[in-house]
Order: C-alpha cells, then sequence, then structure tokens
C-alpha cells in the first residue's frame, strides 16, 4: 500500500511532544505528515487508514545491543557468582561444539521474539564464521550487523567488507580491550577510518576489566587466558577502560558504540561527550552477572545513550518492555526526572543515537523511516503516555512496521477505508 494514515489515542514522536488524537501519514516508506488526526484528515483526505481505539503510536524500539546467535545458550549456562566465572562457563559450552541448526533455530526465536516485544531496530553482534546473515536480512527488520573481532582472526580483517544495504549494515566490533591486543585495535580503528564505518566494543562491562587495564592482578589472565590458551599481551596501562580506548581514538573521529559502561568514572563522560561516543546500556545482563547498575545520573543530558537486552545467555529474556522497565526502575532509584520519558527515549531515539542512524529511525519525524509501533493501553492516557509505555508488555503490541512494512499485526488491525 503506497500511502495511508495512523491514528492513535496519542501520538508520541519521541523528538517532541505527544500529540493527542494524533495521526501519521506514511508514503513510500516515509513519514510524509504528522499532527492531530484533524489536521492530517483534512490534509490527506480518503486515506486508508488503521485507527485503534485506546492505542499510542511511537517509533519502534531500538534494541541496541544483542547476541542472537547465542539464543541457544539458554538456560544452559548456570553456576557463577561473576563475570568470569560466567565467561568461563559460555567458553567451556561452546568449546562442546555448536549445532549450526540449533544456532539459525534459535536466531529466528530470537528475532521473533524481539519483533514480538516491539523492536523494529537491532545492533546484533556476529561472529566472523557464521553463516546465517540471510537470517538477518530476511526478518524485515532494521539491522545493525557488528562483526565480532578477535586477536585470533586479525589477519582477516584486511579481507572484509562492510556492507550496506537498506535495511542491513555491517560494522567492525573489537570483542573487549581484554579480548583484543593494542595491535588489533589500532587495525581494527583504522580500518573502519579508511572504510568510514561505525564501530562496537564491549567496555567497562566489569571491575576485572578494570583491574586488568591497571595492569593489576585480575581473573581474564588468572583463569580464562589459560582456558583459551591464550598468551597474555602488554598494554598501555589506564585508571579505567574509557580512558584506555581513548588512546586509540586519537581525536575523536571514529564514530564508536561503547556497549555495558557499567565501570565509568564521572570523568569518562568528559571523553565521551568530546567524543561523541554512543552509550549502550544492558542493564538487566549486568545485573544477572553481578557487575553492577549503570550510573544514570551522570550520563543526564547526553543524548547518545541507548538500551540493549543483550543476549539469552546472559538474559532471561529479549521481552524489550521488560527491559525498559526494569531501566526505568534504575532511573527511580537513582532519582533520575521524568524516568518513564527518560526510559522511553533510550529505547526509541537514544538508541539511534547511540548506533549513529538517527537520520533514519529513532523517531517519528518528517522524512524518517516509517519504523512505527502501536501499543494499546488502559486507562488515562493523557496523565503520562511514557508511562502507559513503560508499563506495557507484548500482549499490548497491536503491530509494528519497518519501512512502511508491516513485521507484526494482530488480526483486528486492518486498513479501513476513510
Amino acid at each position: 500500500m503506497e500511502k495511508f494514515l495512523l491514528a492513535a489515542d496519542m501520538v508520541i514522536p519521541v523528538s517532541s511532544e505527544p500529540i493527542r488524537n494524533g495521526a501519521v501519514v506514511v508514503e513510500g516508506g516515509r513519514i510524509v505528515d504528522i499532527g492531530t488526526s484533524e489536521k492530517i484528515e483534512a490534509a490527506h483526505p480518503r486515506l486508508p487508514e488503521i485507527r485503534r481505539p485506546n492505542s499510542l503510536i511511537l517509533p519502534g524500539f531500538v534494541n541496541a545491543h544483542t547476541h542472537l546467535e547465542l539464543s541457544w545458550t539458554k538456560g544452559k549456562i548456570g553456576g557463577f557468582e561473576d563475570f568470569t566465572g560466567w565467561l568461563e562457563r559460555l567458553v567451556t559450552l561452546k568449546a562442546g561444539g555448536v549445532d549450526q541448526d540449533l544456532v539459525e533455530d534459535s536466531m529466528r526465536m530470537g528475532i521473533r521474539d524481539a519483533i514480538e516485544s516491539g523492536v523494529t531496530t537491532i545492533g546484533e553482534i556476529s561472529s566472523l564464521d557464521f553463516g546465517g546473515r540471510e537470517i538477518l536480512k530476511e526478518s524485515g527488520m532494521r539491522i545493525i550487523a557488528f562483526l565480532e573481532l578477535f586477536d585470533r582472526v586479525s589477519k582477516r580483517l584486511s579481507s572484509l567488507e562492510f556492507k550496506s544495504e537498506d535495511l542491513y549494515e555491517e560494522r567492525p566490533f573489537p570483542h573487549a580491550p581484554y579480548s583484543c591486543g593494542p595491535e588489533l585495535l589500532d587495525a581494527v580503528f583504522a580500518c573502519a577510518r579508511e572504510n568510514a564505518v561505525a564501530a562496537g566494543i564491549h567496555l567497562g562491562e566489569s571491575p576485572d576489566e578494570v583491574d586488568f587495564l591497571r595492569n593489576l592482578p585480575n581473573e581474564f589472565e588468572r583463569k580464562i587466558f589459560p582456558l583459551i590458551k591464550k598468551k597474555s599481551f602488554k598494554r598501555p596501562g589506564a585508571e579505567t577502560p574509557m580512558r584506555y580506548i581513548d588512546g586509540f581514538l586519537r581525536g575523536g573521529d571514529i564514530k564508536l558504540s561503547a556497549v555495558h559502561m557499567v565501570q565509568v568514572a564521572a570523568e569518562d563522560m568528559e571523553i565521551v561527550r568530546s567524543a561523541d561516543i554512543g552509550v549502550i546500556l544492558c542493564p538487566r545482563s549486568n545485573v544477572l552477572l553481578n557487575v553492577g547498575k549503570p550510573n544514570l545520573r551522570q550520563m543526564l543530558g547526553y543524548e547518545r545513550v541507548g538500551l540493549g537486552t543483550d543476549g539469552l545467555s546472559s538474559n532471561s529474556d529479549l521481552d524489550f518492555f521488560r527491559e525498559i522497565r526494569f531501566l526505568h526502575d534504575i532511573m527511580v532509584e537513582q532519582g533520575i526526572p521524568q524516568s518513564a520519558r527518560m526510559a522511553v527515549y533510550f529505547a526509541t531515539l537514544g538508541g539511534a543515537r547511540a548506533l549513529f542512524i538517527e537520520e533514519r529511525t529513532g523517531s517519528l519525524e518528517i522524512g524518517k523511516s516509517a519504523d512505527i509501533i502501536c501499543v494499546d493501553h488502559e486507562g488515562e492516557v493523557d496523565s503520562d503516555p511514557y508511562f502507559c509505555i513503560v508499563s506495557s508488555n507484548p500482549q499490548n503490541l497491536q503491530f509494528s512496521m519497518v519501512g512502511g512494512n508491516f513485521v507484526y499485526r494482530k488480526d483486528s488491525c486492518a486498513f479501513c477505508e476513510h
């Protein structure tokens, strides 16, 4: 359908104030108009429309960090007390062999679960040896595919092609400072500059990472390196992971998405702001792995902060509504003002900005892709439409679309002639 109208009790653009009795016009996969239903219907008469009672329309969620490739590990990792204990379990599990059919089937289930919780964009971490990228492309979702890099594959870096299609884009992702030596980090960031692509990295996730970068005794060198037959390597000492990585960025000319960022000092946020680094939080994963909660107060006012579920190896599910609610509760706990509004922002436009794709998605604005979801609600929406979203669950989702194409729709969500 080339041109149509979506109407709801409330339209939440995220980049601007909510619109009561709002409507959005979609044409050619993009948003071409937005405003009150009265204004939009007068300007665009007789369009096919979906008008849901007791509903809100907003941008599709951006799950900025996932490991769908590890969905097969769900329920198979246990008995750990800390991050390196979990990592030891994961390494041992993977060393026992991985059934490719199981990986691909679990990925499809993960994609389904993500879509059914309102996610339209995913930042997926994928190994270089993974052959199922077609699964991601066929999902209908917007995919940022980060190619995971370790020291052992550094020689293959020069042969990589970072493909970019309509809804699919590849980027380099050196795994973490403790798994990638200085030479690989230099090479990856040089490659990102040369190819004009953004990059990502796990950063500031655990206290052991801090000790490792301070050249102090740590569990990576004591326990994990021997397990994977990896030799330790020399690295420049740094007080924090952010300071360490800043030494490789050399002036902030690289678009970098830093994932986790739990171990962040106040002065680190000055580096983040000056280098325009994207920050992606995975709070449920962090709590499960016993590494702490992010200090959200020191991130106030910074726009490139998004939200991710991480993967099923370190989270109970991929329900993004639950992740938003968990983040919201941390915000309330830390005294963050307008917590519901901020949580929805992190889940949409903040995530798009953390992935450097805000010109395409993350908010409802004329010219942007029609990545849109509709959620029903109970009670009075006028009092706090953002809290209506925070308190929702997958059963409230009415439809999701990416680029104007439906990826999820309840049977009752059908077009009618107006």
